[in-house]
């Protein structure tokens, strides 16, 4: 999945263009700050209809994800929102600030509680966590490089978060590349994406009106391994398409690697290439064929 498209869960219009948008996922985000749980009720209640609406695509030319952002665990709001946007059976979870892996078993025992009480099949609900939030956090990544929970298929961070917590006056520099202390977090997020075999999410382009800039992030997310990137706005949707629409020479081998493991059906690992490859990477053969 390339795309992740953020929509405002607050935002009507917002919320009324996101199917149209062209984006592999769209993310709505309830994780957006509210006084208290009345004045979030509202909110609430439009995520919770939109995903029923758009449970079955309908709207879209194309078919596409449906996920919401709640969170941190920290705070007070994360429980309500997840209570209600289960209702209308996401596809998974973007958890905000996400700063330790049993916050991440914490997230899924509540899933696995909601997701009976809504009728949804058990352990159906994926977990992508936001990573490397506040300095803490980014000395504490090593831990997701080592096994995680099954729901998590991808990880991704959060440069807008990271760079408020720093009290960071830019979050690039020259030739739009990465400040140091966010190119930090940025590397050991998708270091222990790819030790785990997992999905990995490029943060988003944040300066709508620097498109050469934007194009320039696009690919060197794309060249730098990142298998999708998150967007702010609609009009993003095309390019992370682009720069991240597989190769020939990516589809041949994608195809090869599933090939072997048509030839070797119950097998959890076959030798591809020189190494060995898992269920994991199969998975993301299939969804890089899918894309093509």
């Amino acid at each position: 999945m390339r795309s992740w498209l953020l929509v405002p869960a607050d935002k009507d219009k917002a919320l009324g263009e996101a199917a149209r948008s062209g984006a592999d996922v769209i993310v709505l985000d309830l994780a957006r700050a509210a006084p208290n749980a009345e004045a979030k009720l509202p909110t609430r209640l439009a995520a919770r209809n939109w995903l029923l609406s758009h449970r079955e695509h309908v709207t879209s030319a194309r078919p596409f994800e449906r996920w919401i952002r709640v969170g941190p665990l920290s705070g007070d709001q994360w429980r309500g929102d997840l209570e209600a946007a289960l209702e209308g059976a996401p596809d998974g979870v973007l958890l905000a600030e996400c700063t330790n892996a049993e916050e991440l078993k914490n997230l899924a025992a509540a899933l696995y509680e909601l997701e009976g009480g809504a009728g949804m099949r058990a352990n159906s609900t994926r977990i992508v966590p936001e990573l490397g939030s506040n300095p803490v956090a980014a000395f504490h990544l090593r831990q997701f490089a080592d096994e995680l929970h099954p729901r998590v298929s991808g990880l991704a961070w959060d440069s807008a978060t990271l760079a408020r917590s720093l009290g960071a006056r830019r979050m690039r520099g020259p030739g739009g590349l990465w400040t140091d202390p966010l190119a930090m977090v940025r590397a050991q997020v998708l270091l222990a994406a790819h030790a785990q075999g997992l999905e990995v999410l490029e943060a988003p382009f944040r300066d709508r009106r620097d498109e050469e800039g934007a194009r320039r992030a696009y690919s060197a997310a794309r060249a730098d391994g990142f298998t999708g990137m998150l967007a702010i706005h609609p009009s993003q949707i095309d390019g992370i398409n682009a720069a991240f629409a597989p190769t020939p020479e990516e589809i041949a081998e994608a195809r090869e690697m599933a090939g072997l493991f048509e030839l070797n059906p119950g097998a959890e690992k076959v030798v591809f290439r020189g190494r060995q490859v898992g269920r994991k990477q199969l998975t993301q053969a299939k969804a890089l064929l899918g894309a093509a």
